[in-house]
């Protein structure tokens, strides 16, 4: 999970980072990152969806070397 959320865009890791490993809500980080409550939620989707996509590709080729 480590490596996949290092891949992320700048922006993308730092939502995520605040978001699920700070606790901070949506309106404290559109005030850290300066942008808005509604770009925070694009880009914490944004890399949600590329969380799955990495994590979904490994747990694929783990699967294949069984």
């Amino acid at each position: 999970m480590f490596k996949a959320m290092s891949s992320l865009p700048p922006r993308q890791f730092d939502v995520i980072v605040l978001r699920h490993v700070l606790n901070h809500d949506t309106k404290k980080i559109s005030w850290y990152m300066g942008v808005t409550p509604s770009t925070v939620d694009y880009h914490g989707c944004k890399a949600k969806e590329r969380l799955q996509q990495a994590v979904s590709s490994y747990l694929k080729r783990e699967g294949e070397r069984t």
